[in-house]
């Protein structure tokens, strides 16, 4: 049973799915500020002081002269942390005023809108990264305004790599969360499946995985695991009590059995043969499920033929079948049934659930007995089912079908015992296969469908009998 059967409709991937979407919308946010830097924002910032200063020296010209610049200029070079520079020359390209001593080549590299790029400095001293313009008084006079960009580059390239790397995080983390989900799936996935199987099977030796402790999922494991173990500890209290009482009272029951045998004979005796001997019985089926839960015995096991099981099985109840005037039909379609198993307990398997089909039958009732191959999983399995018409069992008690001595509303009024099922389900485990029931089966007023799934494993070296 997988407890999420589709990963996209779990609680996890939800989660993730939204997680990793906002997530991109930062990617976005982010992804959107680089292009902006990478179009010069920051360039186009200097751009715009630059003409501030130009406006300025323009106003101040036309109010003031050209003293009145000059005297400006060397006012602002005079300033502490001014990071502007500049060189005012006269129409005979002679040095006026500034901090700047060079004019910029011919060719200087162009940026756009006028500007230029210049680096001002030599190998030997610091250099500074400069954007510059060019403005031309009416007297002749020009004067190059340039800015240093030093650290607005700085800030740039800081702007882009932390981007950059808030983008790699970004994506690193929507990555993870996803991974996240399918981890979070995959264990509850497995730990469903285990925990199905121990239920289905009864094996309650079994634990479930647990590959770590770091997590909570592991704890949540390691909880459980305890918790299968004080479970274990109680139904094995409780079903050894009852295996000792059928232990300890077989032998008396025997010698009682063997004293009413002694009794003369009479109607009485009789009644008392029959009851002990159904006492005998229940304790005799009590201790062979005992048996086959705790030993788990596989020494009788060999390679058989179930079409030849099956054949004895049905030939035995074939007189009881006519006597209780019932139709029967048998389809068996499987090309190759052998199977690794115990030979005896298969034979009491086919047995009980056809006896049971006979018993809460009535006459002129079906019974439908069909041996195919069938595919659980990964693994082939023989498939013995037995449809019938009888009187059938509520779906709320097909759990409770294979517990001891449970026999529903509707059997009271037959004879048995409510061991036959138990059996059936201990022999079924052993095997490692499947019990399962179907609720009318042949679509008549009322019915039972008790199928049994045995994988088809064989022993290599060995003849099937």
């Amino acid at each position: 049973m997988r407890a999420i059967a589709a990963f996209q409709k779990s609680s996890s991937f939800t989660l993730s799915i939204v997680f990793t979407s906002l997530l991109m919308m930062g990617v976005v946010f982010i992804t959107y500020f680089l292009i902006l830097s990478n179009d010069d924002l920051l360039i186009r910032e200097s751009e715009a002081a630059i003409n501030a200063d130009i406006r300025g020296f323009n106003s101040l010209y036309r109010v003031a002269g050209a003293r009145a610049v000059e005297k400006a200029l060397n006012d602002r070079i005079a300033e502490n942390g001014n990071d502007f520079f500049y060189h005012l020359k006269d129409n005979n390209d002679k040095f006026v005023a500034g901090n700047m001593l060079f004019w910029p080549e011919k060719g200087s590299k162009v940026v756009k809108n006028g500007m230029l790029s210049l680096k001002i400095g030599d190998d030997s001293a610091q250099q500074y990264d400069v954007m510059a313009k060019i403005m031309t008084f009416t007297n002749g006079q020009e004067l190059l305004i340039g800015r240093n960009i030093d650290d607005i580059e700085i800030v740039q390239w800081v702007g882009k790599t932390f981007g950059w790397v808030m983008i790699l995080i970004l994506c690193l983390i929507s990555a993870v969360s996803i991974w996240v989900a399918y981890y979070v799936v995959n264990r509850i996935n497995l730990i469903s499946d285990k925990a199905d199987n121990i239920i289905t099977t009864g094996k309650l030796h079994e634990r479930l995985p647990v590959d770590s402790n770091w997590d909570d999922l592991s704890k949540l494991t390691i909880a459980l695991n305890k918790m299968l173990e004080q479970f274990e500890t109680s139904v094995q209290g409780i079903k050894s009590v009852s295996d000792n009482i059928a232990h300890d009272l077989r032998t008396p029951l025997t010698r009682l059995q063997t004293h009413i045998e002694s009794m003369s004979d009479s109607s009485e005796k009789e009644s008392l043969l029959k009851e002990s001997n159904n006492l005998l019985s229940i304790f005799n089926s009590l201790l062979r499920i005992a048996d086959l839960e705790t030993e788990q015995k596989t020494s009788a096991f060999t390679n058989v033929d179930l079409t030849l099981v099956l054949a004895d099985v049905i030939e035995l109840y074939e007189p009881i079948i006519e006597e209780h005037k019932l139709h029967l039909e048998t389809v068996i379609s499987i090309t190759d049934a052998t199977l690794y198993c115990d030979k005896d307990l298969v034979f009491q398997t086919f047995a009980n659930i056809i006896d049971n089909a006979i018993k809460f039958n009535q006459a002129g009732g079906s019974i439908l007995i069909t041996l195919d191959a069938a595919k659980l999983g990964d693994q082939k399995h023989a498939a013995f089912r037995v449809y019938d018409s009888g009187m059938g069992a509520s779906k709320t008690d097909f759990d409770k079908l294979t517990r001891r001595f449970y026999r529903a509303d509707k059997s009271r009024t037959r004879s048995g015992n409510g061991l036959g099922l138990s059996l059936v389900q201990a022999i079924v485990n052993l095997h490692e296969g499947q019990l399962r029931f179907v609720d009318n089966p042949l679509s008549q007023a009322s019915g039972l469908g008790c199928e049994v799934m045995l994988p088809l494993r064989t022993l290599q070296g060995e003849q099937a009998e």
